[in-house]
């Protein structure tokens, strides 16, 4: 990762131009040195940063946004362009056309440089300008006074409580095999004798074919259930057979493992992979939401403000329901996000210190998505 300054140093004095002339920076044309020293006083200034924010379109935030969360310290223009495709809700072609113009603004806006060294097509974003446009953003959207209202007088923080119960369920199929309906499924009277040893209390769904896009089996089990089902089908430490469903040799081996913060990010990281295909802009909102709670609770109506724009409706899934069900309300079953409930019955969110200390170690955007067949 590098700065501003050091990166100036070797930008190729047109963009240098270019840049200037954006910001209307008054400085000796001729003179490199006058350009890196003008552009350096006039980048950072938490003026111009803000006021170059508050004039953004839309999808110029979204993939400002996009830019500034990937921890990558190089891009390829592919890179670039995927992320600009996503920011554009329009035809393919219109959308590569104004892809291309989202990249040449941020060239011009002193966003994205050429990367030193690198091969042709590779760029980089200075490092020291993430924090202050994150901040300028969230200036724009956020009062101070939406950190500071009334507190939940009790919260609910579950903590590595799914890596918990994925021991429960393993132990669960190890005393006996489970039998399975003709639909795939384990039968209510099993399924209810299962939640009641888990951490978090869900009730067994009547079969829905509409629900489908989070999992395997998100038709025929409650959702944390399902992902919780789904990741040890996914690491293979649980078979279906025709009519039923036991643990694998992989999963007694597990069983002798003891629990760790590992296996919670793991499955993090599985969540975020598999629900990514309904929700394609999931690892950023995941990481806005943290930075948006680090003044302290954020009422979920402010979290709905802000991230509304970014989900869109997934067949029968709307985006209000998206956000409540498939993204907050999972991030508290991992362990990212606690919740409580004000006086007047708003929800509020804060982030928690697994949040924060996965996050450090994660970037959702390098990750592909999972299909489970």
């Amino acid at each position: 990762m590098v700065n501003l300054a050091e990166i100036l140093v070797y930008t190729d004095i047109r963009q240098l131009h270019q840049i200037a002339n954006h910001y209307g920076c008054e400085c000796n044309p001729h003179s490199k040195n006058d350009l890196i020293t003008t552009l350096l006083s006039n980048l950072r200034h938490k003026s111009t940063i803000q006021t170059e924010v508050e004039r953004l379109s839309s999808p110029e935030v979204h993939f400002l946004m996009q830019l500034l969360l990937d921890k990558r310290s190089v891009f390829s223009l592919e890179d670039l362009m995927a992320k600009a495709s996503v920011a554009i809700d329009s035809e393919h072609e219109q959308r590569m056309e104004e892809g291309r113009k989202l990249i040449a603004a941020a060239l011009r806006r002193g966003w994205v440089f050429p990367a030193k060294g690198k091969t042709v097509g590779q760029y980089q974003i200075p490092q020291d300008l993430r924090e202050p446009y994150l901040k300028a953003w969230l200036n724009g959207k956020l009062d101070e006074a939406e950190w500071k209202g009334t507190q939940p007088a009790a919260y609910r923080d579950e903590g590595t409580a799914m890596s918990d119960d994925l021991y429960q369920f393993l132990r669960f199929l190890e005393r006996e095999p489970v039998p399975l309906t003709a639909d795939g499924g384990m039968y209510k009277r099993y399924q209810s004798q299962l939640l009641r040893f888990l951490s978090v209390q869900e009730e067994p769904l009547p079969p829905q074919k509409w629900r489908f896009g989070y999992g395997l089996h998100f038709d025929l089990y409650p959702d944390r259930f399902s992902l919780l089902y789904d990741y040890c089908y996914y690491q293979r430490w649980i078979e279906e057979s025709p009519g039923v469903l036991r643990i694998a040799e992989k999963g007694v081996e597990q069983l002798l493992t003891p629990v760790s913060e590992q296996i919670q990010h793991d499955v993090i990281r599985f969540w975020l992979r598999l629900y990514k295909r309904a929700i394609p802009n999931l690892p950023m909102i995941v990481q806005v939401i943290p930075v948006t709670t680090r003044g302290g609770w954020l009422a979920q109506s402010s979290l709905a403000n802000l991230l509304l724009p970014w989900i869109k409706p997934f067949y029968y899934d709307e985006p209000l329901n998206i956000l409540h069900n498939r993204i907050l309300k999972m991030m508290v079953h991992l362990g990212l996000l606690k919740v409580g409930q004000r006086g007047d019955g708003e929800w509020m969110y804060a982030h928690t210190e697994l949040c924060q200390s996965w996050l450090k170690a994660y970037n959702g955007f390098t990750e592909s998505t999972i299909l489970l067949k």
